[in-house]
């Protein structure tokens, strides 16, 4: 080989060296370390760890065009120009849910001139079970049972445990005291809890970030309700193994701020009765998010929400709807002296990155409850 091919061939390897170099930088830039995920355990808010998940997210519908050595186009993305400003959450909710059927506390005895009977004694029901009808009329309230089985010796109910509704044939006790013929049924016609608004935009709600369960595990189908002004009166702080929770008090008495028309897996959603008068801030996207410093709105006592610091350690690539978008870190002093980090409740509470709203707190991680799950706004969709 003479001397000049020597120097061409060094010239060609030098190049390519470089081309290569430069897009493992690329690539490199779009990369983050793994993260342990975490998985839902119960209705409310709680994680345990389990597999990595991938990393950092990469919309096509906005940002910039991206070209090695500034000349040769690599990844072309389109900028989307339209802003809109919606009113920040943060803020408490009372939430009152109602369910097709009557959800079962307990199985309770019937105090008669026999004795206690418990008419359902051998029937075959526990507690999350669903008493979905009576002779095949469909319950919607607690008040129809009564004049249901008022005249009759037998009834017919239908009972929803999980996938499969079974039927039992039963003859209601007569209460000694009331004269009323009952069940021995400990029924509810609805779920109530706390949790948090994440945004609204003049005539909607969106909140939670993630779906309500019932006591088996099983998402809640709301059939209608509404959410009322509420008010944290006290939290237990969350610790190693164990998750905190908020604890706050509503009534379903006073007017409500909206009505519930959806519930889905990544949160709850309806028409609110009055426009927030909230502050505005700049709706994001997936795209907006990223490693770094952000901070999230929320409410630890009383009903106005105060704003802390967090770390976004990770976000997740997707391109379509899925949970657990984002794994964050709370770093504010304040926070983390008072709950210990994350706590049951504060599912719902709207993450701010760059001046943009650009997802909701879901998760926190019961091995750690400084850390926990946050998913994109854009998937806050009823």
């Amino acid at each position: 080989m003479n001397t000049q091919i020597k120097k061409n061939f060094c010239i060609i390897t030098i190049i390519v060296a470089l081309i290569f170099s430069s897009l493992t930088l690329f690539n490199a830039a779009y990369s983050d370390y793994n993260v342990t995920t975490v998985a839902a355990i119960s209705s409310s808010l709680v994680a345990s760890e389990g597999d990595s998940i991938s990393d950092c997210a990469v919309n096509t519908c906005c940002a910039s065009d991206y070209k090695l050595f500034g000349i040769i186009p690599i990844d072309t993305q389109k900028e989307d120009s339209e802003k809109k400003y919606v009113n920040l959450g943060g803020y408490p909710l009372g939430i009152d849910i109602k369910t097709n059927g009557m959800y079962i506390t307990s199985k309770v005895n019937v105090v008669t001139k026999d004795g206690a009977i418990c008419p359902v004694e051998d029937c075959d029901v526990k507690a999350g079970d669903l008493l979905t009808a009576i002779d095949g009329v469909l319950l919607d309230e607690i008040s129809q049972i009564s004049s249901l089985i008022s005249d009759k010796k037998s009834v017919e109910l239908s009972v929803k445990s999980g996938t499969k509704t079974k039927k039992y044939t039963i003859s209601p006790a007569i209460d000694v005291l009331s004269g009323e013929r009952k069940l021995g049924l400990l029924l509810q016609d609805g779920i109530e809890g706390i949790g948090t608004m994440t945004y609204s935009d003049g005539k909607n709600f969106y909140a939670l970030g993630h779906t309500i369960k019932d006591m088996n595990g099983e998402n809640v189908k709301a059939k209608t309700g509404n959410i009322f002004n509420a008010d944290i009166v006290g939290y237990a702080k969350g610790q190693k193994g164990k998750a905190g929770e908020l604890n706050g008090s509503f009534s379903t008495m006073s007017k409500a701020l909206g009505k519930i028309t959806s519930n889905n897996q990544y949160g709850l959603y309806g028409e609110l009765n009055k426009e927030s008068d909230s502050e505005k801030v700049l709706l994001g996207s997936k795209v907006d998010a990223k490693p770094g410093n952000a901070c999230i709105y929320t409410t630890i006592n009383g009903n106005t929400p105060v704003k802390y610091d967090i770390q976004i350690i990770k976000v997740n690539r997707q391109n379509s709807p899925d949970e657990k978008s984002m794994v964050l870190r709370i770093t504010d002093k304040r926070l983390l002296e008072t709950t210990g980090g994350i706590v049951q409740g504060m599912s719902g509470s709207p993450i701010i990155q760059d001046g943009k709203l650009i997802g909701a707190v879901t998760h926190v991680f019961v091995s750690d409850p400084t850390k926990g799950y946050g998913v994109f706004i854009d998937w806050m969709q009823p």
